[in-house]
């Protein structure tokens, strides 16, 4: 169409039948911007031919492609019913033949036909408008429906079907049994049940009400563990006291009394009586090696010379110990080895 012509902007009319906005666009820049010379003749018919012999090429290809794609719903019908015939014939041209395109993983499927974004296959045109990573299942008819936001997501989860649809085709050739397009089918329908509740919006909060509370009594569990619990925090004879409250007795400033800060019996003659309430009980020992060795020793009344013991009762007794009698046995052992008369001794026994 352009020819020789220098000015672009006069064959305008013409390319907008074959090329969109932004390529003439490119086109009018890259013409301008360049230094370039007329064709020649035999250059101009050259190019010409050229470009006659891929229209040739472009439309074998097109019988070929249009060919594969009415045969494609006998030798794989599932790949059919879930994509199409046209995009499975690219599936099947792109890897050579439906063993190998069943060898492929559903990660790789969604990348045949990508084509590489490099500056000549975009042409000089942005790529904001290009789908990174997907190729032709980007193009079937179940991912065009769902929008931009959820489209990636969905040549994904095609992919995943498709693998597994054209393994069903491909097992069903090499047993020899019936071709059907079932699995096709069944994996539509669930697709786009799948791509229906993705573009449902998100369901609101529910607030739900607490549950009934169990008002009935548990059992507690019993034993030596859970009554010494009880007994480390259980109150004392003292809290109690100043718990409980003499009736008609001021006790304390106004404020404290009337906001009940006061210390209760404790701070009234009555208090005393606390002494009278206490329980006597058996005190608490440690169960140890130490506390058994040291309570066999004050029952049995042996003593190792360095302690007198005073009994009082059969069930009671005080120890006193001299603190000065260690010292004293020391004192005696240094004169007896190391005095200025003591002698060489033998350490052998004595015959």
């Amino acid at each position: 169409i352009i020819q020789n012509e220098i000015d672009v902007t006069n064959v305008n009319e013409q390319l907008n039948d074959i090329l969109t906005s932004n390529q003439i666009i490119t086109i009018s820049v890259a013409g301008s911007t360049t230094n370039g010379r007329m064709l020649t003749e035999e250059e101009l018919n050259e190019v010409n031919d050229t470009c006659l012999y891929l229209d040739e090429l472009q439309k074998v290809q097109k019988e070929l492609t249009s060919f594969v794609e009415s045969r494609m719903e006998q030798w794989s019908p599932s790949v059919c019913a879930l994509v199409g015939p046209a995009l499975a014939a690219q599936l099947l041209a792109s890897t050579g033949g439906l063993a190998e395109l069943a060898r492929v993983p559903s990660c790789n499927l969604q990348l045949l036909g990508k084509n590489r974004s490099t500056a000549s296959s975009r042409g000089g045109m942005a790529t904001q408008s290009r789908t990174q990573h997907a190729g032709f299942l980007m193009d079937c008819d179940l991912v065009q429906s769902c929008p931009n936001y959820l489209k990636m997501r969905a040549v994904k989860a095609v992919a995943g079907k498709l693998a597994l649809a054209v393994r069903c085709d491909h097992i069903n050739v090499e047993s020899g049994r019936s071709r059907t397009a079932d699995v096709g089918r069944k994996f539509k329908e669930e697709l786009r049940t799948k791509f229906g509740k993705w573009e449902e919006p998100d369901k609101a909060q529910v607030v739900k009400a607490l549950p009934k509370p169990d008002l009935t009594t548990k059992k507690r569990r019993g034993g030596k563990r859970i009554r010494r619990m009880k007994e480390r925090f259980e109150e004392t004879e003292l809290m109690k006291q100043a718990n409980k409250r003499a009736f008609s007795v001021e006790a304390g400033e106004y404020g404290d009394d009337a906001m009940g800060i006061t210390l209760g019996m404790l701070d009234t003659k009555e208090g005393g009586a606390m002494r009278k309430t206490t329980e006597k009980r058996k005190m608490r020992q440690a169960n140890t090696k130490a506390s058994r060795k040291r309570a066999a020793q004050m029952n049995s009344g042996v003593s190792d010379g360095l302690a007198s013991s005073v009994v009082f009762t059969h069930t009671q007794g005080m120890e006193l110990v001299n603190p000065d009698a260690n010292k004293e046995r020391v004192r005696k052992a240094n004169e007896k080895w190391f005095s200025d008369n003591a002698g060489f001794q033998s350490a052998l026994p004595k015959k």
